[in-house]
């Protein structure tokens, strides 16, 4: 029998950098087992779920791309993919929840330059929250994905356009604890991505997992909002446009 390291052996030889990409990265690992991604099927094949599912596979990827990048020591790009992960799952809350049927239809459409002109005119952050925020249905989600932009905004837009964050954590390095937040931000976005994709599969079984995951995984996430998510018959109530 082949002798293993303990887990707890193991996270012992680890910085706590190291041990919160141990858990970020397994973390993932269970959003993706929770979701059954290798055979993950949406509720329907409708222009709107399909969409929305492909917006929340976007706000994955770049959950990915942040963590390859802090364990390859380049922190300011990583912070700046929040922003991108953020917007890319409320890009996917929002048209679950709140576009319209021709803002869907732009975004289905194929590529081309007329499409990306029509599409370039569809609302950006701000105005894709203040639209969720008249959908009762959304009214979960809608408070992680405010609470985040309220607490991040300022300091990632920095980072995206090389402004004051981005040059002085350059000049002076990055604080442990901060790298170390800016995984749990990930990883919130993550687990509510995760929520999302359940939703957008219909399955109760599945939403369930994902509670069980915001318990087992607290410790490696941004503090608990007051309020649960729930998402009894979501889908439902989102097509009913």
């Amino acid at each position: 029998m082949t002798q293993t390291t303990a887990p707890h052996d193991a996270d012992l030889k680890l910085d706590a950098l190291g041990q919160a990409l141990a858990r970020a990265d397994e973390l993932d690992g269970a959003v993706m087992a929770a979701i059954d991604s290798e055979q993950y099927r949406p509720y329907d094949g409708s222009a709107r779920i399909s969409a929305s599912v492909s917006a929340a596979c976007v706000a994955l990827e770049h959950g990915r791309a942040l963590r390859v990048l802090v364990a390859q020591g380049l922190p300011t790009a990583a912070l700046s993919l929040l922003r991108l992960q953020h917007e890319a799952l409320t890009r996917a809350v929002w048209l679950l929840y709140a576009a319209t049927d021709l803002a869907v239809d732009k975004l289905a459409a194929p590529l081309s330059k007329e499409t990306e002109a029509a599409a370039n005119k569809l609302p950006m952050l701000a105005e894709m929250l203040k639209q969720l925020a008249d959908k009762p249905a959304a009214a979960q989600p809608l408070l992680g994905l405010q609470a985040f932009k309220d607490n991040n905004a300022a300091a990632l837009n920095s980072f995206v356009h090389g402004g004051i964050h981005a040059l002085h954590r350059h000049a002076q390095g990055f604080p442990e604890p901060l790298v170390i937040g800016a995984l749990r931000n990930c990883s919130g976005l993550l687990l509510m991505t995760g929520m999302m994709l359940a939703v957008l599969a219909g399955s109760q079984p599945m939403v369930r997992r994902f509670s069980r995951l915001q318990v087992e995984f607290a410790a490696d996430l941004p503090p608990p909002l007051p309020t649960h998510a729930r998402a009894d018959g979501a889908v439902a109530q989102a097509q009913e446009h």
